[in-house]
C-alpha cells in the first residue's frame, strides 16, 4: 500500500525530487529482493565441520543469448576417472584427486543426458540426437547410432544391452557392445504441455518397465520390446510425464508422475498399492523403511515405505529438486534455483547450505563417492564443484588445541 502511494505522489503535479529518488530506491530494493528468492532456511550455511568445497572447476564455454545454463549431465566415477559431460563442449574425463583433464571428446550441441557407464565405456545422447558409447580408456567413439532426438534419458545397461528412452516415447534396445539396433518400442501420445526428460528404462526379467509422457507405465518384453502391460498413474491434461525412473523392490515399483502422485504399483500387473499426492521427475530413493521423494513442488518427502504416511518434509527455498543422492547419514540435493543442500535423513532437517550464485541452481543428478567421502556436482552455470565430508575426531596438538574434525 505504501508503494502505491508514493507512486500516485509521485505522478501527482506536487511530487518532488526526493519522493521520486525515494520511490526509485523502493523500486531498485523490490528488484533485489526479487532476485535472491525466498529464505526459507537463512540459518543454512557452508557449515565447515560438515562438508568444505575442495576445488572448483569452470566447465562452460560463453554463454549465447538465450542461453539460462542448464546442465542436465551428471558426474559419474569409473575407477579413477571422473567423467561428466556439458552443453558447450561434450564429455570431459578427469583425475578428481588432482583436478586434472585427462580428456575431452566434443559432441555437437553438447551432452544433455545423464550418463552410464561400465567398466570400458561410457553411454549418453548428445544434443546432435545421437546416441554414444566412448572409449573411458581413450576418450574416442567405440559407436553411434541416429536417435533423431535430444532429450534421452539415462542409459540402462543389461545382459550385453542397452536401454534408452527419449521424449517422444521411443523406448530403443541397441547392441552395448556394437551399437547395432535389436528393437524400438513407439508409443502414439497426444501433444500436450511437457517438460524436459525421459524415463529411464528398468529391466527386471523377460520386460522393461519405463514411464512416458502421456501419463502412462508400461511393461515390454526384453526381446521383442512387445507391449506386455500398462498403467496410467496420471490423469490430467498438463504435465502428464513419467521421467522418474521406476524402483523394483520386492515385488513393488515405486514411480512418481511430474504433476501428479507417487504411485506404489504391484510389479505382476501395474495395480496400485497406494499412492501419495506429490509427484516429481526424479525417482525415490530408499532405504529399509524410508522412502525419500523429491516432489516438483520444492518439497522433499520422507514417507513410510509401506502405506507412503509422511514421515518428514523439507521445503527447498525455490526451485525443484535434483535426484536424491543418499550416505549412511546424510541426503544430497540440489535445488534448481540457487543451493546445495545437506539433510539428516532422519529428521529432514538441514545440516549444509551451498550457495552456486543467483540462477545457477542444479539440474543433473550429484554423485556421491562413499570411497573418499567426497561429493561432486555440475551447477548450470558449468561449475563442476568438489566437496569433502568430515568426521568426527580428536587429535592433538602442541600447546594443547584441539581439532574436532578431520578429512576422511
Amino acid at each position: 500500500m505504501a508503494i502505491t502511494q508514493k507512486q500516485q505522489s509521485y505522478s501527482s503535479l506536487g511530487s518532488n525530487l526526493n519522493r521520486s529518488k525515494s520511490i526509485l530506491g523502493g523500486l531498485i530494493s523490490l528488484v533485489l529482493s526479487g532476485c535472491s528468492g525466498q529464505q526459507l532456511h537463512s540459518d543454512l550455511f557452508t557449515d565447515p565441520t560438515v562438508m568444505v568445497r575442495k576445488w572448483t572447476l569452470q566447465t562452460h564455454g560463453p554463454f549465447e543469448m538465450g542461453d539460462h545454463g542448464t546442465e542436465y549431465s551428471n558426474p559419474i566415477m569409473s575407477q579413477n576417472t571422473l567423467i561428466f559431460g556439458n552443453r558447450s563442449v561434450g564429455l570431459v574425463a578427469l583425475y578428481p584427486k588432482i583436478n586434472q583433464q585427462r580428456w575431452t571428446f566434443q559432441v555437437s550441441g553438447g551432452v544433455v543426458s545423464e550418463l552410464t557407464v561400465d567398466e570400458n565405456s561410457v553411454y549418453f545422447g548428445g544434443g546432435d540426437g545421437f546416441f554414444y558409447s566412448v572409449s573411458i580408456e581413450t576418450g574416442k567413439v567405440n559407436w553411434k547410432y541416429e536417435l533423431r532426438n535430444d532429450v534421452v534419458s539415462r542409459p540402462t545397461l543389461s545382459g550385453g544391452r542397452v536401454f534408452v528412452s527419449t521424449s517422444n516415447d521411443m523406448v530403443y534396445a541397441l547392441d552395448a557392445g556394437t551399437g547395432k539396433w535389436l528393437w524400438h518400442y513407439r508409443r502414439r501420445s497426444l501433444a500436450g504441455t511437457s517438460v524436459y526428460g525421459a524415463s529411464q528404462p528398468l529391466v527386471d526379467g523377460a520386460e522393461v518397465i519405463v514411464g512416458m509422457s502421456d501419463g502412462f507405465v508400461v511393461a515390454l518384453s526384453t526381446d521383442e520390446g512387445i507391449l506386455k502391460w500398462e498403467k496410467k498413474i496420471h490423469s490430467g491434461t498438463k504435465f502428464t510425464n513419467v521421467n522418474a525412473h521406476p524402483l523394483l523392490e520386492d515385488g513393488v515399483i515405486f514411480i512418481p508422475s511430474y504433476d501428479g502422485a507417487l504411485y506404489s504399483l504391484k510389479r505382476s500387473n501395474g495395480d496400485t498399492v497406494w499412492r501419495f499426492d506429490a509427484g516429481g521427475s526424479k525417482n525415490v530413493v530408499m532405504d529399509r523403511q524410508f522412502i525419500f521423494l523429491p516432489s516438483s513442488d520444492g518439497t522433499i518427502y520422507c514417507l513410510q515405505k509401506a502405506n507412503g504416511k509422511v514421515v518428514w518434509k523439507f521445503q527447498l527455498d525455490s526451485g525443484v529438486p535434483t535426484q536424491l543422492v543418499m550416505t549412511e547419514k546424510f541426503l544430497i540435493v540440489g535445488s534448481s534455483y540457487q543451493y546445495l543442500y545437506v539433510l539428516d535423513k532422519t529428521t529432514g532437517k538441514g545440516a549444509y547450505r551451498f550457495d552456486a550464485g543467483y540462477n545457477s541452481g542444479f539440474s543433473g543428478t550429484p554423485l556421491y563417492d562413499a570411497a573418499q567421502k567426497r561429493v561432486y556436482a555440475l551447477s548450470g552455470a558449468g561449475n563442476l564443484y568438489a566437496f569433502q565430508f568430515r568426521s568426527p575426531a580428536r587429535k592433538d596438538y602442541p600447546h594443547g588445541t584441539i581439532d574436532p574434525y578431520v578429512f576422511k
